[in-house]
């Protein structure tokens, strides 16, 4: 019986430090966005952008599926963090060039974790993800920021673009003025699928 006490009080340990560590929305993310974004996405905002409202956990959870806004578990595949790491200068970039200032990568950093712990947001959790084992270490900072580079395809001609992110056999590619396109990861050169693998890791 003192054996089972012990464990359950181990389990019980584990749980409540668990908790302790999660992310939450209101607590920790709002506030972030409510310093960088509000100005375009709240009720404070004349109309807000896409009629996205940040300040609304309720009406926020209710975006997620919409075009991808935000993946529970998989930063990869959630557009809101792809436009936090974009160029200021991209259409898709958050808060847009000229609109606020931009988060800071310990910021950035705790939206990603916040999607990997599942989005927990107005009481509700989705999918968690996994954070990769070289992330997990303290001295390890978030990639750098979406830059554009040169992609070669395997006819020798450049692409100057930014990567989001691979889709099954493709890579999404976005040009400068938005324009985001869908390009075959077989057509690239050696040496900038090598670099892709890189980026996507």
């Amino acid at each position: 019986m003192r054996v089972i006490r012990t464990l359950l009080s181990f389990a019980f340990v584990l749980l409540t430090n668990d908790l302790a560590l999660a992310l939450e929305y209101e607590k920790d993310i709002m506030p972030i966005f409510k310093k960088k974004c509000f100005e375009c996405h709240s009720d404070e905002a004349d109309k807000a952008k896409g009629g996205l409202r940040l300040d609304d956990p309720s009406h926020f959870y209710g975006r997620f599926d919409k075009d991808e806004l935000v993946r529970p578990g998989d930063p990869k595949m959630s557009n809101l963090y792809y436009g936090l790491i974009r160029p200021r200068y991209d259409d898709g970039a958050m808060p847009p060039e000229k609109k606020g200032k931009q988060l800071t990568e310990e910021e950035i950093k705790l939206v990603r974790n916040w999607i990997l712990e599942g989005a927990p947001i107005n009481g509700e959790r989705g999918k968690r993800g996994k954070i990769p084992e070289e992330e997990k270490e303290p001295s390890k900072t978030l990639p750098a920021r979406a830059v554009e580079q040169e992609w070669v395809n395997q006819e020798g001609k450049i692409i100057v673009a930014t990567f989001l992110r691979i889709d099954g056999e493709v890579v999404l590619l976005r040009v400068k003025g938005g324009k985001v396109f869908r390009y075959p990861i077989a057509k690239l050169s050696e040496k900038s699928q090598t670099a892709l693998k890189k980026l996507a890791q």
